[in-house]
């Protein structure tokens, strides 16, 4: 089970899974939008909101470095660490803010900056990286923002509604990150 995160404030918590976060997850609602930042297609909302909450639950409790991201009080999205392979130090970054309310507020900022304090320093990770789509251009400037440089693009490797866009890969390594 991860730790608890807090920021300063204590207004955004990165925490585990608790029970009632499946309700919560369908209180956000739906995104076509932020649905396809994820690289969905999809255009309406599925039929049952609690089929995919109880995945999304699952998903979460599986992983030991997977959080709920919790602002003010309410849960709006989760951040994982995954694919981490502890002879390189290394680990893959994925975040998601579910909320659309949420979005351009600096929360994302924040919380990559908490989990990559936390991978930096107590798990002693030497490199984060993480793949997004090039039409996400919120989210890139989010990373650019928390030091991840552009390594890379994998040519039009996701399809989204019969549309081929680049997958741009970035990282960030323990010493170019600055903590805010």
């Amino acid at each position: 089970m991860p730790p608890v995160l807090a920021s300063d404030n204590n207004d955004l918590i990165l925490r585990p899974t608790k029970y009632g976060d499946g309700a919560a997850f369908v209180a956000l609602g739906w995104s076509a939008d932020i649905h396809r930042m994820f690289g969905g297609s999809r255009t309406t909302p599925p039929d049952d909101r609690r089929q995919v909450a109880a995945g999304w639950i699952k998903s979460i409790r599986a992983d030991p470095f997977a959080w709920e991201i919790e602002h003010q009080g309410r849960l709006i999205g989760q951040i994982r660490l995954h694919s981490i392979n502890e002879t390189d130090q290394r680990a893959r970054l994925s975040v998601g803010i579910l909320t659309e309310d949420q979005l351009g507020q600096g929360i994302g900022r924040r919380v990559i900056g908490m989990i990559l304090t936390h991978a930096f320093g107590e798990m002693s990770l030497h490199r984060v990286d993480l793949r997004v789509l090039d039409f996400n251009t919120r989210a890139i400037r989010c990373y650019q923002s928390c030091d991840f440089v552009e390594e890379g693009r994998e040519r039009q490797s996701a399809c989204i509604n019969g549309e081929f866009y680049d997958d741009v890969m970035v990282g960030v390594l323990a010493h170019e990150f600055q903590p805010t």
